[in-house]
């Protein structure tokens, strides 16, 4: 019997219902399900963890819709499956391995501790709780992250110390001072821009579980409350990109019949200046990286406490090559960590080492650069004088109220005015001015005669600048006053260096190893064109980078000054 040729046609078609399986559309709807889940996911746990949202939500995202699309496309089903798991796995397990690296132990998903956790139905360690915490990314000194305490009055502390790190980063504070005594509030102090400012206290409950948390996270013992301790960690607020704010601090605590007082300083990237940061005019600018560039001699910063002396030292230092020259330092405590620099934190031994002694030693070492942060003695003058006659390259900070004071207490220091001259190429005084806030500043003509005095052109017809009065905010629909949001309503914006500057050349050299007059060297530099602190901030006034008051209060002379509230 013949059969049909359409028969065998009919025969090789596939069976009815074999275009439509309801295990694969079952799998497919699944996986179409996990990939609207993990993504969501994603963009909530890129807030929570502070990372930059749209990459990742993005990668996410776009990895497993294509892998979707892939799949329609592959004829065969099961092999379309193996795509979509290596193409969203792949993405879903790179975001998991990054956002871990930056969380707590125990907030970490997808890993062993996770899969405890949810065994043991522990809720308390969930992520989700966690990172609605965190408003500071805190380091401990071995580098990892503190955890939450499941106590509730130990995470109310804990949460009481986010808040507080984060309110000092975000306001800027360089130092943070914290008075505990029994049964009071802890009195708070930042110190923003040069000027102490008292915030609002904490909880006296509170206070000796946040000194403790912020000893342990320092590196400390928590149960000690008497003795001198110091430790440091590390701080990061922002979204987790560029924009993020980290910085270092250094913390000490010291205990006192009325309590307890925890001192911490705070040190940011953009603290860490170069030479060309520091505020030094464009006449005065080539003039100290000449006296940089000199292979030998004294170079000395002078100005009060607290007026950047340090800073201006450290910027000295890194103009240096430190990879081609061996650069040291001998400091009474170290302000920064100084890269490639060797750094010695003088330690007197129990009274057996002078500091003189040890800088001795050091420049014993043969330093083609060394860095004294201290005059703290005679014989550290002469040890300084001596090592710069003989052709040493040294930089030497001390406590003076301008270039000649500066120059006075040195020569007085060394005792031998040969000596003491022989090697000075020369002195920087400085204090630091607050910069104005260019959001809110206020613009006003200035008085003539300020102009004629300051030597400042008359003809320009420049406005002066100042902070906002309180009168002259903006006030919300409620009648509250608009905060400039840069400046947190101070009206100043960081603060940058004035500088006198004092070069000692062979004729001024000649004059001091004679013991001339100070008033004569005095006279002499004046008549070169050598200008003071005060008309150098003038200039700074003129270029509407700080205001008259603020150059008048910088100037005066020093007095203590209460701290007032913010």
């Amino acid at each position: 019997m013949t059969v049909p040729s359409d028969h065998f046609l009919l025969a090789a078609l596939p069976q009815t219902g074999g275009y439509f399986s309801p295990v694969a559309i079952a799998v497919y709807l699944v996986c179409v399900l996990l990939w609207a889940h993990a993504s969501a996911w994603v963009q909530k746990d890129t807030v929570r963890v502070k990372v930059p949202a749209g990459m990742w939500v993005a990668m996410v995202f776009a990895s497993g819709a294509a892998a979707l699309i892939l799949w329609l496309l592959v004829p065969m089903f099961w092999l379309g499956l193996v795509l979509y798991v290596v193409l969203f796995g792949t993405a879903s397990i790179v975001y998991v391995v990054y956002r871990n690296g930056r969380v707590a132990p125990g907030q970490t998903v997808l890993t062993l501790a996770h899969i405890q956790r949810l065994a043991k139905g522990n809720r308390g360690a969930d992520p989700d709780v966690g990172f609605s915490k965190d408003r500071v990314r805190i380091k401990m000194p071995d580098g990892k992250t503190p955890t939450w305490p499941t106590d509730p009055d130990e995470n109310a502390a804990f949460a009481a110390v986010q808040d507080l790190l984060f309110d000092a980063i975000w306001r800027r504070a360089s130092d943070v001072r914290m008075d505990l005594a029994a049964d009071q509030p802890v009195k708070v102090i930042y110190r923003v821009d040069g000027v102490d400012r008292l915030r609002e206290p904490l909880d006296a409950a509170l206070g000796p579980r946040i000194f403790a948390h912020l000893k342990r996270i320092g590196g400390m013992n928590a149960e000690e409350h008497r003795r001198p301790q110091s430790g440091r960690f590390k701080a990061a607020i922002g979204a987790g990109g560029k924009g993020d704010k980290t910085v270092d601090i250094e913390a000490k605590t010291s205990g006192s019949t009325a309590g307890e007082r925890f001192i911490f300083k705070i040190v940011s990237e953009e603290s860490k200046f170069r030479l060309p940061d520091i505020g030094l005019t464009d006449k005065q600018l080539p003039v100290v990286q000449e006296l940089v560039k000199q292979p030998r001699g004294l170079v000395i910063v002078s100005g009060p406490k607290s007026n950047g002396i340090t800073s201006t030292l450290y910027a000295l230092l890194r103009e240096h090559d430190a990879f081609l020259q061996n650069v040291h330092t001998l400091e009474v405590s170290k302000d920064q960590e100084v890269e490639n620099i060797t750094q010695h934190v003088f330690d007197s031994q129990g009274g057996e080492v002078t500091y003189g002694k040890r800088l001795r030693s050091i420049l014993r070492m043969e330093p083609d650069v060394c860095m004294v942060s201290d005059l703290a003695d005679a014989e550290t003058a002469q040890v300084v004088a001596t090592y710069a006659k003989q052709g040493k390259k040294l930089y030497l900070g001390l406590p003076a109220r301008d270039a000649f004071s500066a120059l006075q207490k040195y020569m007085q220091a060394v005792g031998d005015p040969a000596l003491a001259s022989a090697g000075l190429q020369g002195i920087l005084s400085q204090r630091l001015v607050r910069i104005l806030c260019a959001e809110c500043r206020k613009g006003y003509k200035p008085d003539p005669a300020i102009l004629k005095k300051a030597n400042l052109p008359l003809g320009e017809n420049r406005p002066f600048y100042r902070p906002p009065n309180p009168n002259e905010l903006e006030v919300d629909k409620q009648g509250n006053p608009i905060i400039c949001s840069v400046c947190q309503g101070s009206g100043y914006l960081g603060r940058t260096g004035v500088f006198e500057l004092l070069v000692i050349d062979d004729d001024f050299r000649a004059k001091l190893s004679k013991g001339t007059p100070l008033a004569t060297i005095k006279a002499e530099a004046r008549k070169r064109g050598m200008l003071y602190l005060q008309e150098i901030a003038l200039h700074k006034v003129y270029d509407g980078l700080t205001s008259i008051n603020e150059v008048l209060r910088v100037t005066k002379e020093a007095t203590a000054a209460p701290a007032v509230r913010a």
